[in-house]
């Protein structure tokens, strides 16, 4: 018995500290649930906080169940989130993606920055922005100047269009798609080094640490599904989300936050109709511990909180079934 006892403990903390050691840095934010990070492949919890007049909404179809709205009345207004060292980059692979509606297009418009207009001298650590050519730019800027690369494809109005840039370093190419496919449309020569700062990362604009004038260049429109990794398959999603962008109408379980939590975390999913649902969570070896939910539910976004207080460390997966026939499960990390 102890001989089994011993073999769970070390199973449990195997599973804990590859989990931990394999993730990346970056993040996460879908704007369903007040900025927080809800990336699984990071080591921190980088939630932002909304800026002068940005707000959520969910009045238009996005890739999830809400947005940033950045409306065009009003300047100044973007999503700020503070400077960690999950957030910086420095000579490495980086990846950066968004599903972005632009309303208009009439200048530079900045839409993910890591870095502050205002200092000097100004460093860019890295950027994603829609030039005034309407095209997709990666850019890094040192000391001196900025230096870019653009896409062939333009970016339309009015319309969601999903893009995203990976810069794989030491092959010194940059990667440009404007559509969720693991095609990329652009591949470009890059050879540029650069270097992390200590400014924080915004999106929707170029933020500035003057209180007086605290961003420019900024984006109007709406913005979703923001991600920066390091690693590829983190920016570019399985599925393509065209479905989403015609209204939220399939079922899905997302990946809890925080993770690793202690002891609370929020799990979220979505039902497609009606139906009755029972989320439990299970141990390494396939044991129920204990049922969160099990009732009928009406279509639509959902979520519910599970304070683990009363369990030990370790690997745990939560499973969520439907009378609709929908099964799927996802891995979380306890660590007192």
């Amino acid at each position: 018995m102890m001989k089994n006892i011993l073999l769970l403990i070390l199973t449990i903390s195997f599973f804990v500290i590859m989990s931990v050691q394999a993730q990346d840095k970056g993040g996460r934010w879908q704007f369903e649930n007040n900025g927080f990070d809800t990336a699984d492949w990071d080591n921190l919890e980088d939630s932002g906080i909304l800026l002068g007049d940005a707000t959520y909404s969910s009045e238009e179809p996005a890739e999830g169940d809400s947005y940033l709205w950045l409306d065009t009345l009003y300047t100044k207004n973007y999503f700020r989130i503070d400077d960690s060292a999950d957030l910086d980059f420095a000579d490495e692979d980086i990846g950066i993606s968004a599903w972005i509606y632009p309303i208009v297009i009439n200048d530079v418009h900045y839409f993910v920055i890591k870095g502050d207009q205002f200092s000097v001298p100004i460093t860019t650590n890295y950027s994603l922005r829609i030039s005034k050519s309407k095209r997709l730019e990666f850019l890094v800027r040192d000391s001196t100047r900025a230096k870019k690369v653009s896409s062939s494809f333009t970016i339309p109005v009015n319309q969601w269009t999903f893009v995203a840039v990976f810069y794989d370093y030491d092959a010194a190419k940059v990667y440009m798609w404007n559509s969720a496919i693991s095609t990329p449309i652009d591949t470009l020569d890059f050879n540029i080094s650069f270097f992390s700062n200590d400014d924080p990362l915004s999106i929707g604009s170029w933020y500035r640490s003057d209180p007086d004038n605290p961003s420019i260049k900024d984006f109007k429109g709406r913005i979703d599904d923001v991600r920066i990794s390091g690693s590829i398959g983190n920016i570019i999603p399985e599925t393509t989300n065209i479905d989403h962008l015609k209204g939220p109408s399939e079922f899905n379980l997302k990946q809890n936050y925080p993770n690793p939590f202690n002891p609370v975390t929020v799990i979220s999913w979505h039902l497609a109709v009606g139906s009755h649902v029972e989320l439990a969570v299970y141990n390494v070896l396939g044991k129920k511990v204990t049922t969160l939910i099990s009732e009928k539910q009406s279509a639509g976004a959902h979520h519910v909180e599970w304070d683990a207080g009363g369990f030990a460390s370790g690997v745990y997966y939560y499973q969520l079934r439907t009378s609709a026939g929908f099964i799927q499960t996802k891995k979380l990390i306890l660590l007192k």
